[in-house]
C-alpha cells in the first residue's frame, strides 16, 4: 500500500533524473523491522536497463548526498511493466532519502517505501 509521505515518483514520467520527490525518514531505518523499497512501472520503457540509484543525506537539500544502494531492472522487465522492484533499504540511512534513475525511459514510474512488496499486478 503506497503512502503519500513515502513516495519518491507517484506516476512520474520515466527519464534520467532524480525523483519528484524527497522522503523524509529521521534516521536509519534499516535496522528492526525491513521497509521495502518498491518501484513499479507502467510499461513501454526502452532504451537500457532501468538503474535506480538510493541516495541518503542529513540535507532536505539532498546536497552532500551518498548513494546507498543501486538497483538494475532489466529494460524487458521495466517494458512490461508491474512491480519491477522490490527491495530491503539497507542501514545507513541519514534523515532523507531520494531516488535516480537512469538507463530506460518511457511510461511512468511510482516508487515509495513500504512495509510490504506488492508481487502481483
Amino acid at each position: 500500500m503506497w503512502d503519500s509521505e513515502t513516495l519518491f515518483s507517484d506516476d512520474q514520467t520515466l527519464a534520467a533524473g532524480d525523483s519528484d520527490n524527497i522522503v523524509h525518514v529521521s534516521g536509519d531505518i534499516g535496522g528492526g523491522n525491513p521497509v521495502v523499497l518498491q518501484v513499479n512501472t507502467s510499461g513501454g520503457a526502452s532504451g537500457g536497463d532501468l538503474v535506480v540509484v538510493l541516495k541518503t543525506s542529513s540535507l532536505a537539500s539532498m546536497a552532500g548526498a551518498k548513494e546507498i544502494a543501486r538497483y538494475t531492472v532489466p529494460v524487458v522487465k521495466a517494458a512490461t511493466g508491474g512491480v519491477v522492484l522490490a527491495a530491503t533499504v539497507p542501514t545507513g540511512c541519514q534523515n532523507f532519502l531520494q531516488l535516480s534513475y537512469s538507463g530506460a525511459t518511457g511510461g511512468t514510474i511510482t516508487a515509495g517505501l513500504v512495509l510490504a512488496a506488492q508481487t502481483n499486478r
